[in-house]
C-alpha cells in the first residue's frame, strides 16, 4: 500500500512539473526573448512581422525573411500613398529582403497587402 502512494505521489508530481512547463512555452519558438538581442532577422508570418519593432546601429542592416505562406511586401513608410518608399521589396512569398540603414531615425514600415489589418513595424537607428 506504502509502495502505491509513493508511486502515485511521484507520478502526480511529474504530471504537475510537466504541465508547468508546457505553460511556460513561447507561442513563436524562434522569436527572440523580448528583452533579447536582435540578431537583424525579421519573420514576415502571415499578417504579422516578428518581431515587428526593433533596434539597431547606424550602418547595421535588417533582413526580412518571407517564413508565412501568404503573398507579403515590406515596404518603408505609413500609408499606401507613400509614392517612394526608402525600401520596398515588392510582393514575394518566400525568400529573403534586406536593407542597410546609414542614417539614424525611425523607420516605419508596412505590408502592403495587409496593412489594413495592421501588418506594420518600425526600426529605430540609433
Amino acid at each position: 500500500m506504502k509502495h502505491s502512494i509513493r508511486f502515485l505521489a511521484a507520478v502526480s508530481a511529474s504530471v504537475l512539473l510537466g504541465a508547468a512547463l508546457v505553460s511556460c512555452g513561447d507561442d513563436d519558438p524562434a522569436a527572440p526573448p523580448a528583452d533579447g538581442p536582435f540578431t537583424g532577422t525579421i519573420r514576415v508570418l502571415d499578417n504579422r512581422f516578428s518581431p515587428a519593432n526593433v533596434t539597431i546601429a547606424v550602418g547595421d542592416s535588417v533582413t526580412w525573411r518571407w517564413d508565412g505562406s501568404n503573398a507579403h511586401s515590406v515596404e518603408e513608410g505609413t500609408s499606401l500613398t507613400n509614392p517612394t518608399p526608402l525600401f520596398d521589396s515588392g510582393n514575394k512569398t518566400s525568400g529573403t529582403f534586406g536593407y542597410r540603414f546609414t542614417t539614424a531615425g525611425t523607420y516605419p514600415y508596412f505590408c502592403r497587402p495587409h496593412f489594413a489589418a495592421g501588418m506594420t513595424g518600425v526600426v529605430t537607428v540609433q
